[in-house]
């Protein structure tokens, strides 16, 4: 996106609004981001907090419809993030921050404004880690294909198109070199991976409160929905409502089925704000070809401009 801020002034803007709002900026939150340039302990949104604050925008008119766009915003990129950091490989460190109080208010203060029913709160509790542990063991495995794959091209039927996959990964590679973001050397995933996916749509929604905060060029802002709606529809919208279906029938851990289901609502709300149509729940996982992944490493299709396979 052409003359986007920085990731400090980023930060800094919708930190503002943030404390205008409903909002307070918090300090125990994930420092590591899948994404290496990508700072997310400066991140506006990564731990919200609803505050007795009125919103000084408040009553009607356009300020207070101005604000409760940057509100939603803020709320849809802290919840993404917090999904991402529910869908890594279990830590002891990341458990901790999603189980804490802090995180637990932002997620329903968060989960209020966008109209989405929150996880329980005692789904994510200190005790139920060893369950959840090994819940996510059994669900995912050590490979892509356990019996609930966390990324995008395992699901759906490829035997009408060979190039399915590496399309796919170029596809998304070019969404985040786009918007300036680059996959971090020790981030492990695919660039396919619901965790990858969903701090994407983070970034954007954090930018789309920036230039809310900042009334920036009406092009801009455009720019930054329209690229959200498109990820929706080619990408996250497309496989994770078979992915959540799968999970929440293949585990019986409280925590991971209420994540899958929370997950589901949030990503199935995410397409009716922006006018896109959920992928099938029923959308199968793919077969396995060998050939075709290693066709994925090499094929060179990274280059390409996001969107620019869609049509395959």
């Amino acid at each position: 996106m052409p003359n986007m801020p920085t990731r400090s002034d980023e930060s800094r803007s919708a930190e503002r609004a943030a404390g205008r709002g409903q909002w307070t900026a918090q300090t125990n939150t994930p420092k590591r981001s899948v994404f290496g340039n990508y700072r997310a302990e400066s991140a506006p949104v990564s731990d919200p907090a609803r505050s007795d604050e009125q919103p000084r925008h408040a009553g009607a008119g356009k300020g207070a419809s101005l604000q409760s766009s940057i509100d939603l915003a803020i709320a849809r990129s802290f919840i993404h993030r917090y999904l991402a950091k529910a869908f890594e490989d279990p830590a002891p460190e990341g458990w901790e921050w999603l189980c804490a109080r802090e995180t637990q208010e932002s997620l329903r203060a968060a989960s209020d404004i966008v109209g989405t029913p929150s996880v329980p709160v005692a789904a994510f509790s200190p005790g139920a880690w060893d369950s959840f542990f090994n819940a996510c063991l059994a669900a995912f495995g050590h490979a892509a294909r356990g019996c609930c794959p966390l990324n995008e091209i395992e699901y759906g039927d490829i035997k009408a198109d060979p190039l399915f996959q590496p399309h796919r990964l170029a596809d998304l590679a070019a969404f985040y070199r786009a918007f300036g973001l680059e996959v971090a050397e020790d981030a492990g995933e695919r660039q396919d991976h619901i965790c990858l996916e969903l701090e994407f749509m983070c970034v954007l929604a954090a930018k789309e409160a920036y230039a809310l905060e900042y009334q920036l060029d009406p092009d801009q802002l455009a720019q930054c929905r329209g690229a959200q709606k498109n990820f929706l529809r080619e990408h996250l919208g497309r496989w994770t409502p078979a992915f959540t279906r799968r999970l929440a029938a293949a585990t019986s851990d409280p925590t991971l089925r209420s994540l899958a289901e929370f997950t589901r609502a949030f990503i199935e709300s995410e397409c009716a704000h922006f006018g896109v149509k959920p992928g099938s729940e029923e959308l199968s996982l793919r077969p396995v070809d060998e050939a075709a992944d290693r066709m994925c490493d090499a094929c060179g299709l990274d280059k390409l401009p996001p969107g620019a396979l869609a049509a395959t």
